[in-house]
């Protein structure tokens, strides 16, 4: 009769353990789901993740700001490639604190734009999943014309090439400066992005009544607020052509941004990078 339910006993503890186990595993199984698909599109050969963001006046002051710092870095290494906006730093030095942040990623930059004492420049960054064939800066052809001119970078990943335009558009002129760029692009048979802080709503530009890129995907809608003031704005958007419509999987908005981090909330678009 002991030994009888001293078999009940071990045999419980056993069940209990394993079931135990089950819940363990299960739990941590949720908690990678509730990480958010970064995680899962980066384990994945066949995406690619590409985002921009513009850090609000990204100098000296935040690069020595180890909180922030550390902010953006477990934000933006979610994504194979990413842009930063609205870099001002004469020293140069800024730009090479955050890149030491990102030691898995190369990156290029732009010259400094802007035709008042106030310059900018775009940082483009990538990882393995990406290489770069070439890029161009438009800063000094187009400089008289714009405030802060585009700057291209074409990459392939796996067997697919895509070309990229990045631009923060001057607030008082997007028409006229996506005018511009319309003419830059052209009508692309390739594979084309256009992302960045396009001020592209607001009193700045008339969201109802798009104009420009007609024939283009706004993959960030109308209806999207990009910005962390309590005004509801999609300032902040990617622009697909016809060819990448194939690739496209996905975008979202990283809405949790403070306005002591940006004004802006950071875009993204996941691609398949297996489809040519």
């Amino acid at each position: 009769m002991k030994l009888k339910k001293y078999l009940i006993i071990v045999i419980l503890l056993l069940l209990s353990t394993l079931f135990s186990g089950c819940i363990i595993e299960q739990t941590e199984n949720d908690d990678i789901n509730q990480n958010g698909f970064q995680d899962n599109q980066k384990e994945t050969a066949s995406n690619i993740s590409i985002a921009c963001w513009n850090l609000q006046i990204f100098g000296q002051s935040k690069a020595s700001n180890s909180t922030l710092l550390n902010y953006y870095t477990d934000k933006l290494d979610d994504y194979d490639i990413f842009i930063v906006q609205e870099i001002r730093d004469i020293s140069g030095t800024a730009i090479e604190i955050l890149a030491g942040k990102f030691p898995d990623y190369d990156y290029i930059i732009s010259e400094r734009a802007g035709q008042s004492s106030s310059k900018e420049q775009y940082a483009v960054f990538y990882n393995e999943q990406a290489t770069l064939i070439n890029s161009y800066d438009y800063q000094a052809e187009y400089q008289q014309d714009m405030q802060r001119p585009p700057l291209k970078a074409t990459f392939t990943s796996n067997n697919w090439t895509f070309t990229i335009y990045t631009i923060h558009t001057q607030p008082d002129n997007v028409t006229g400066e996506l005018k511009i760029l319309e003419t830059i692009v052209g009508n692309p048979l390739g594979n084309t992005i256009i992302l960045g802080d396009l001020n592209a709503d607001g009193s700045y530009y008339n969201e109802d009544n798009i104009t420009h890129f007609t024939n283009w995907n706004w993959i960030v809608t109308n209806d999207i607020d990009t910005t962390v003031a309590t005004s509801d704005n999609t300032y902040d958007r990617i622009i697909i052509n016809d060819a990448t419509e194939n690739n496209f999987i996905s975008f979202g908005v990283m809405d949790d941004a403070t306005k002591e981090q940006s004004d802006h909330y950071l875009v993204y678009a996941i691609f398949n990078n297996m489809v040519d």
